[in-house]
């Protein structure tokens, strides 16, 4: 998965001192835009911020360190609210995972 490994490397220049997350938003395989983690703002709300609307595209989502980042609750409504329709993110037990939302 090209992406999380992108949203992988990109996470490295995060300034959180603990979770070094990034999120890279996709559609037709075009990298629309990307989100890095600071200290009061999650990767994926970063990500969305500068457009917040991306009907019909994907967010993919990692940590620096390769483990679980499925995005938090507060950043699922908002990956909705944006027209996301799916998150691609790595799972407690280390497997990919495609969360698809209803966003209609």
């Amino acid at each position: 998965m090209k992406f999380l490994e992108l949203a992988r490397k990109l996470s490295f220049e995060s300034t959180a001192k603990q979770q070094k997350m990034a999120a890279v938003i996709v559609r037709g395989g075009a990298v629309l835009s990307v989100g890095i983690n600071h200290k009061w703002n999650h990767a994926e709300t970063r990500a969305i911020r500068p457009h917040r609307y991306f009907g019909g595209s994907t967010i993919y989502v990692m940590r620096s360190n390769g483990r679980c980042s499925r995005p938090c609750l507060d950043c699922q409504r908002k990956i909705i609210q944006a027209g996301i329709d799916r998150a691609v993110y790595i799972a407690l037990d280390g497997t990919v995972v495609t969360e698809r939302y209803a966003t209609g």
